[in-house]
């Protein structure tokens, strides 16, 4: 059984190795694990859905605008 912690170290490497966004590399994990993508929403850390959040609002997946600060 997997945990959320096993789950995101594999979705950052998914991320670095196919260079990948986190939406992609879950949806590619879910594909090559024959996992259901609600199986693996329920994995994913509070890190990841927060990177996800910032890439769907680059996006303009999102009805809110998120403010991003310049780093």
């Amino acid at each position: 059984m997997m945990n959320t912690k096993a789950f995101s170290i594999l979705i950052e490497e998914i991320v670095i190795d196919k260079k990948l966004s986190y939406m992609d590399a879950i949806v590619f994990y879910c594909d090559n694990n024959e996992m259901e993508i609600e199986s693996a929403a329920k994995l994913v850390n509070s890190k990841i859905k927060e990177t996800i959040k910032l890439e769907a609002s680059e996006l303009n997946l999102l009805k809110e605008k998120i403010v991003k600060l310049p780093i």
